[in-house]
């Protein structure tokens, strides 16, 4: 996946709409999804480690082990039954659940297939897992931008299709430094833009961009007493809202006009 901000709203604009509208964030967490973001915590832990021979096989091992299950909750919130090898026998606790190369075929056949930079992630991350599972590990520098391209493709997938925050599960400082890794500052601007331009348009569904660069009942952007950087919403949401950090910040606005923690006082009074 190229590492540039256009290449987020590109992957997001390939989504095909009838994927958009069906996986609205409604559908009901399955034991799938918890399992894909379990390996994926136990990846990013292995990939915080010294790069090294076992830190990089288990990194890849895990991080695969995610893709291929949030690829199965995809089908899954599409029909439960999609997810099964052989959908025509009865099914039970011991049914043979499909692959990841069957898992991109059905979602290409039911219409939801994946662009074709976002596949060949996969593919380069599922040929190095399957040289570990089948035959040894060859420890590769080329190994950390596999590993990188592979976890900005979950942080986009889980984003832009499943319409999950990862940070429900995981601890947001662990996110931020994650994303400092694999995103470069132009990237992490691009993806907190693109957040931030989707909230008004679901905010606002009627107001037209060519009217203005924002809606007249939307104040603006603040400065994020988190990441410092200008994408915290306080009014018109229930808690305020970091479009950079990508999650909820205990923020006040001072009387003097600048941001600070709830727990903090202002540094600037």
């Amino acid at each position: 996946m190229a590492s540039n901000g256009q290449a987020y709203d590109d992957w997001i604009a390939s989504i095909p709409s009838t994927l958009v509208g069906a996986l609205s964030g409604e559908a009901e967490m399955s034991d799938i999804y918890s399992n894909a973001v379990d390996s994926f915590r136990i990846g990013i832990e292995h990939f915080f480690k010294e790069p090294g021979y076992s830190s990089r096989k288990h990194a890849i091992l895990t991080i695969f082990h995610a893709i291929e299950l949030l690829l199965k909750e995809q089908l899954y919130r599409t029909n439960p039954i999609l997810i099964y090898r052989n959908i025509d026998a009865k099914i039970t606790d011991d049914s043979q659940t499909v692959g990841i190369k069957e898992a991109l075929a059905r979602l290409e056949n039911v219409g939801q297939g994946l662009h074709k930079d976002p596949q060949s992630v996969i593919e380069r991350i599922q040929k190095r897992r399957n040289r570990i599972e089948h035959h040894r590990y060859d420890h590769k520098e080329e190994d950390e931008a596999i590993i990188s391209e592979s976890l900005q493709f979950i942080f986009f997938f889980v984003e832009g299709v499943l319409k999950e925050k990862l940070e429900r599960d995981i601890q947001p400082t662990t996110l931020r430094q994650i994303r400092g890794l694999i995103f470069n500052r132009q990237d992490l601007e691009w993806i907190a833009m693109h957040r931030l331009e989707q909230w008004i348009k679901d905010t606002w569904p009627d107001w037209n961009e060519e009217d203005g660069d924002s809606p007249d009942e939307f104040e603006g952007t603040l400065d994020c007493p988190v990441c410092y950087q200008t994408y915290l919403v306080i009014d018109h949401l229930k808690t305020p809202f970091c479009f950079h950090c990508n999650t909820t910040v205990d923020a006040k606005l001072c009387d003097c006009g600048f941001t600070h923690l709830s727990t903090e006082r202002c540094r600037h009074c």
